[in-house]
């Protein structure tokens, strides 16, 4: 079998996530009951991420396999992202073991370095190694030595088409660049039925497309890269990125006026829907499921659209254990047989999402036909140019204040340069308290 290696760029090998450590906690079964007694019903509730109805099948399915081999039963529930980090982190300042599992990101892992049960001890009892993961995975959820969550999914977009649309236009390819994205979308541009291009605008989405945005523009959002230093998204390059996007909305007017309060879900129901000629999007499932997609035998994929670079967003969910939970062993129990391969197998083929596994995800490319194939080739073409944000705790207190500042911009509150400022100011601020800069 192929194997499968990503570059990560060597971006974590200066990681810094300086805070109060949290002592190791050993891996200990449960007690047997005594002789006459009855076993107690384990329980486990956890929290993930919103996602389509093939995730919650996926979920229901996968819960009831691990109940029947286990007799530990697994309830969830699921919120939008941003909600989600905000819910996860009241729970654990209140100290609230009601919820044993979170769902987790290499986007807010720095504000849950203290509200998170270590894993070291229980990856290392059941020899579960970084390598087995994404490169530079283990250490992206790592926070002052402990191992904070393990990687599930695998987060890189591509550029999503509908086919029947380009034939009838006469256009052969999809586009490759910026300029091309553009003309793309004017030629197929036909509102408020049809509108060229699809992009998200709000909250933790809309800096997650800034992302992409400022690395294909060459720029970035700190002057020494990922280490804590000055803001550098109010360059030149991070000005253009933005200046961009807001001509999408108001100049050529090719993505539609609420674009401002768009989010992953809006993006797919959107894009589902039929209402739009291209757009990123994360994986296939949505698309391909006929109970929610208009477009299931009219739409192809290709690798996302570069400028000055091709450097993109390439970062994994986790799932990770409250350190509140008054079942820890239960939980890893949980998060263990979901992060194996052979669920990292099914999820893939259930959802279509690629998985942090790597020997599932190599199990993925080789098995893999179709628009689920072209998935693939497409969002791991990008791979090796993949690149995230700063990961240091300062900077998740940095991230609402930037993206806030960005849906001013793209909602015609503030200019680019003025928009970018302020938010750089007030991170000079934040990083000069921490006394990092």
């Amino acid at each position: 079998m192929r194997t499968f290696d990503l570059s990560r760029r060597g971006f974590l090998s200066t990681l810094a996530l300086g805070t109060a450590g949290l002592a190791l906690s050993s891996c200990v079964a449960p007690a047997a009951p005594g002789a006459g007694e009855e076993a107690e019903a384990i329980v486990l509730n956890a929290l993930y991420p919103s996602g389509g109805p093939l995730w919650g099948e996926y979920l229901d399915k996968i819960s009831d396999d691990f109940n029947t081999q286990t007799g530990i039963e697994h309830r969830y529930s699921t919120l939008p992202f941003v909600q989600l980090m905000d819910k996860q982190l009241t729970l654990v300042a209140a100290g609230s073991a009601d919820v044993d599992v979170f769902g987790t990101h290499y986007a807010q892992i720095g504000r849950f370095i203290e509200a998170l049960f270590p894993l070291n001890d229980f990856a290392a009892g059941d020899g579960v190694e970084s390598a087995d993961y994404v490169e530079g995975s283990f250490d992206a959820f790592t926070g002052n030595g402990n191992l904070l969550a393990i990687p599930y999914t695998f987060d890189l977009r591509a550029l999503y088409y509908r086919t029947d649309l380009f034939e009838a236009a006469g256009i052969e390819a999809p586009p490759t660049t910026w300029d091309e994205l553009v003309a793309t979308a004017q030629a197929l541009n036909d509102p408020p039925d049809l509108y060229g291009y699809l992009i998200v605008g709000k909250g933790d989405p809309a800096l997650r497309e800034y992302s992409d945005l400022l690395w294909e523009n060459g720029g970035d959002f700190l002057e020494n890269g990922l280490e804590p230093s000055p803001p550098a998204w109010n360059q030149p390059e991070g000005v253009e990125a933005l200046q961009w996007w807001y001509d999408l909305i108001h100049t050529h007017e090719v993505v539609p006026a609420g674009t401002p309060s768009y989010g992953w879900e809006e993006n797919g129901q959107l894009w589902t829907a039929g209402q739009a000629a291209m757009s990123k999007q994360w994986g296939p499932g949505g698309s391909m499921d006929p109970d929610q997609s208009v477009i299931v035998d009219n739409f192809s994929i290709a690798p996302l659209v570069g400028n000055k670079t091709n450097i993109t967003t390439a970062v994994c969910h986790g799932r990770a254990i409250n350190l509140h939970s008054a079942q820890p062993d239960a939980a890893w129990q949980w998060i263990h047989y979901i992060t194996g391969q052979p669920a990292m197998v099914d999820l893939h083929a259930s959802v279509g999402s690629r998985p942090a596994h790597l020997g599932a995800l190599n199990e993925a490319i080789e098995t893999a036909e179709g628009i689920v194939a072209l998935n693939l080739q497409a969002s791991l073409a990008g791979a090796a140019n993949g690149y995230t944000w700063p990961l240091f705790p300062e900077f998740s207190e940095i991230q609402p204040i930037l993206w806030g500042e960005i849906e001013k911009v793209l909602s015609d509150q503030k200019s680019p340069q003025e928009g970018l400022d302020f938010a750089a100011q007030e991170a000079e601020k934040i990083l000069a308290n921490a006394g990092l800069i």
